[in-house]
C-alpha cells in the first residue's frame, strides 16, 4: 500500500483532469488519472484510496460487475459517480455520490472537496460504517475539526465518544500538540481537581512532588472530558472559569497558571435535564455547547453491523493469531435482530469473546452467548401492536427498533388477519378490514377500552423500509403527533426521528 493518500479519477476529460488538480486544498494527496476502467481498477487494489471518482457521462451506465469491484476495493473509499443527464443511475450496487455536471465541471469542485474530507476521516478515526447515519456524522466531524471552538458530544455508553473526539483533534489546527483524556465518573471526587489542575509537593497527603494536571499538559492541544455529567457542581464552576479566562491554581498552589485548550466534552446523560434538576449549571452548558454532536447507538444503523463484524474479527485474528472468516448466516441473522443495548463497545466484545472461544473458521449460533439465544429477554424480540397509554416493560425502546424482527412478526399476524377475513363468510372486502380490529385482538391491559386499542397496519410493508416506516407512523399516531414522546418510545433521538419523518413522506 503507498504511504501518501491517494484518490483516482476515471476519466477521459482532459479539463476535469486539470481541475481537479487545482481544486486542492492544501492536503498532500496524489492523484492518479486512469482512461481505461481496467488500468484505473488495477492500480486501485494496489492502494488504500480516499476517493474514487467514475466518471461514465457517455450515455452509458457502468456494468454491475464495474461497480461491484469498485466497492470492493480496499479501504473502502469513497465513490463519486459522475453521469450523462439521460442516464439512470445504478441502483443495485451501494454508490456514495452521483452527480450530473452540466457546465464545465466547477459544480464538482464542493462534493469532491467534501467527499475527500469525509474520507480523511474515516481512514483517522477508525469509526466504521457506511449509513447514512454513520456517514452524517463523519461528515460533521469533518466539517467541525477545523473550528478552534468547544464541542458537546451526545451519545449512550458504548457509541465511541472518545474516538469522534480524538478524530477531531486528529483534524484540527491543534493535531500536532497533545490529547488529554479524562472520565470525569471514573475519578473521586476529592481526586478530581487535582487531576483536572495538578498539585504542588505536600498538597495533601501522598502529594510527594508537584505533578502537572491535564489543563497543563493538554496546552496548544485538546482536552477530552468523558461523562461531563458526573462533574460536582463545585468543580463546575472552577471549570467555567479556566474556560472563560484560561486560569487556573495548581492544588496547594498559589501560582496563577495559563492554559490555552480546545475543550471537547461528552455525556450519555441529557444535560438539559440535569439543568432541570439543578445538577448541572446552565451557563457552563451554553459555554460548551457551541456545537453539539449526536453519536447514533448501533440500534438505529443495523446495517452496520456486517461492517463492524468483519473489523473486529479482523482485529481478534491480528492480536490472537487466529484464522476466522466470518459469521455463519444464522448467527448474523441473530446479530442484525439483536438490540445492542451496549452498542459497538458490547458487539466488539462479543465477536472477541466468539473469536478466542469458537471453533472452525466460520463462527455459528452455537458460539454465540446465551442473551442471543430464542426467547431471551435480551435477543431483541419486538412489541407489534401499540396500546395507548399503556405502562408494559414489553414496551421497551431497546426493543423497539429491531426493524428485521418487526418484519416478521408483521407477516405473521398479516397471515393471521387474512386466514380471519377468509372466515368472514362472504362479507365484502371493506367489512371484512373493518373487522379486523374487532376479531383481531390481544389480551388488553386491565382498564384499556377498544376505543385505545391502535392496530400497528392493515397490510404486510413490502420490505424493510416500509416495516420501519409503519412503526415510526403507529408510534406517531399513538402518541397524536407528539414528536418527542414518539422519539423516546421509539428510543432513537428527535434529529433521528425528524429524518425518518421527511424520508416517508410523514413530516
Amino acid at each position: 500500500m503507498a504511504e501518501a493518500p491517494t484518490a483516482l479519477l476515471l476519466s477521459s476529460d482532459e479539463s476535469l483532469r486539470s481541475s481537479v488538480l487545482k481544486w486542492g486544498d492544501g492536503r498532500d494527496e496524489e492523484w492518479l488519472f486512469y482512461e481505461e476502467a481496467a488500468g484505473a481498477l488495477a492500480a486501485a487494489r494496489k492502494r488504500a484510496l480516499l476517493l474514487f471518482v467514475a466518471d461514465a457521462r457517455t450515455g452509458t451506465v457502468p456494468s454491475s460487475g464495474f461497480l461491484r469491484r469498485l466497492r470492493d476495493l480496499p479501504g473502502e473509499p469513497e465513490l463519486l459517480l459522475l453521469l450523462d443527464e439521460r442516464a439512470d443511475p445504478p441502483d443495485e450496487l451501494r454508490i456514495d455520490e452521483i452527480h450530473r455536471p452540466t457546465g464545465d465541471g466547477e459544480e464538482l469542485r464542493e462534493p469532491l472537496l467534501r467527499l475527500l474530507a469525509l474520507a480523511r476521516v474515516r481512514r483517522t478515526s477508525g469509526l466504521v460504517g457506511r449509513s447514512l447515519a454513520m456517514r452524517e456524522l463523519l461528515s460533521s466531524i469533518a466539517q467541525v475539526a477545523p473550528l478552534d471552538v468547544p464541542v458537546l458530544i451526545q451519545g449512550e455508553s458504548g457509541t465511541g465518544k472518545e474516538m469522534v473526539a480524538r478524530a477531531l483533534h486528529l483534524g484540527s489546527m491543534r493535531a500536532g500538540a497533545n490529547f488529554e483524556s479524562v472520565n470525569v465518573g471514573s475519578i473521586a471526587e476529592s481526586l478530581l481537581e487535582s487531576e483536572l489542575f495538578g498539585h504542588e509537593k505536600g498538597a495533601f497527603t501522598g502529594a510527594i512532588a508537584r505533578r502537572a494536571g491535564v489543563f497543563e499538559r493538554a496546552n496548544r492541544g485538546t482536552l477530552f472530558l468523558d461523562e461531563l455529567g458526573e462533574m460536582p457542581p463545585a468543580m463546575q464552576v472552577r471549570l467555567l472559569r479556566v474556560l472563560e479566562s484560561g486560569e487556573y491554581i495548581r492544588v496547594g498552589g498559589v501560582q496563577t497558571l495559563w492554559t490555552d485548550v480546545r475543550l471537547i466534552a461528552a455525556t450519555h446523560r441529557s444535560l438539559e435535564d440535569e439543568m432541570a434538576e439543578g445538577r448541572f449549571r446552565s451557563d457552563l452548558y451554553y459555554r460548551l455547547k457551541v456545537i453539539k454532536i449526536e453519536i447514533p447507538p448501533l440500534r438505529e444503523r443495523p446495517e452496520d453491523v456486517p461492517a463492524l463484524v468483519a473489523h473486529f474479527l479482523e482485529d481478534a485474528n491480528r492480536r490472537h493469531g487466529l484464522h476466522r472468516r466470518g459469521l455463519t448466516r444464522e448467527a448474523m441473522e441473530r446479530f442484525l435482530a439483536y438490540a445492542w443495548p451496549g452498542n459497538v463497545r458490547e458487539l466488539r466484545n462479543v465477536v472477541s469473546s466468539m473469536a478466542v472461544l469458537g471453533v472452525g473458521e466460520f463462527l455459528g449460533a452455537e458460539d454465540l452467548p446465551p442473551e442471543f439465544a430464542p426467547g431471551s429477554r435480551r435477543a431483541g424480540t419486538l412489541p407489534m401492536l401499540s396500546f395507548a397509554g399503556a405502562q408494559s416493560t414489553q414496551q421497551d425502546p431497546l426493543l423497539a427498533n429491531s426493524l428485521l424482527s418487526i418484519f416478521a412478526e408483521l407477516r405473521r399476524v398479516h397471515q393471521r388477519l387474512e386466514a380471519l377475513e377468509a372466515r368472514l363468510d362472504g362479507k365484502p372486502r371493506e367489512a371484512a378490514i373493518e373487522s379486523r380490529g374487532r376479531e383481531f385482538r390481544p389480551d388488553f391491559p386491565r382498564g384499556m377500552s377498544d376505543a385505545e386499542y391502535i392496530p400497528v397496519a392493515l397490510e404486510t410493508p413490502r420490505d424493510l423500509a416500509g416495516a420501519e416506516k409503519v412503526l415510526v407512523e403507529s408510534a406517531l399516531r399513538q402518541h397524536r403527533g407528539n414528536r418527542r414522546k414518539t422519539a423516546e418510545q421509539l428510543g432513537i433521538s428527535e434529529r433521528t426521528l425528524y429524518r425518518k419523518l421527511k424520508s416517508f413522506g410523514l413530516g
